[in-house]
């Protein structure tokens, strides 16, 4: 019987510990607490949403600047400046495509020759002369 009471003060204690680890989140009384993560959390600034003359947010309505810190005038400005940019915009010629890709087939053409140049040599057994040509280098 003792050894019964004893299992069970050990399996209530066991089952406690955790809980009691719990009781620091939770208040003493019942004013509601600030979490510290939610305590730290950075301030939110005013919303650039356009209201109309009741209060009420104008859906689809833009800000008429950018931001607090952009003039209207530099706002019309970026926008004269980026207006039409793909009209204005070069096309890539044919005959310069061409070319690149002809550059590049070249390039790879000559790696794919080197590649297949080494591993010929290491498969021939030149392998240890050229390992001892470049030490000596």
């Amino acid at each position: 019987m003792a050894m019964a009471r004893l299992r069970l003060m050990a399996t209530l204690a066991l089952i406690g510990a955790p809980l009691s680890a719990c009781q620091a989140l939770l208040p003493r009384d019942d004013t509601p607490t600030i979490l510290p993560t939610l305590a730290t959390a950075p301030p939110t600034g005013s919303s650039s949403q356009r209201l109309d003359a009741n209060g009420y947010p104008l859906i689809g309505a833009f800000p008429k600047a950018a931001t607090t810190q952009v003039s209207n005038e530099e706002v019309q400005a970026t926008r004269d400046r980026f207006a039409n940019v793909a009209a204005r915009a070069t096309p890539p010629s044919d005959a310069a495509y061409r070319q690149r890709v002809g550059e590049l087939q070249s390039i790879a053409a000559t790696q794919q020759a080197e590649a297949d140049a080494r591993l010929r040599a290491a498969s021939t057994g030149d392998a240890a002369a050229d390992a001892a040509s470049s030490r000596a280098q």
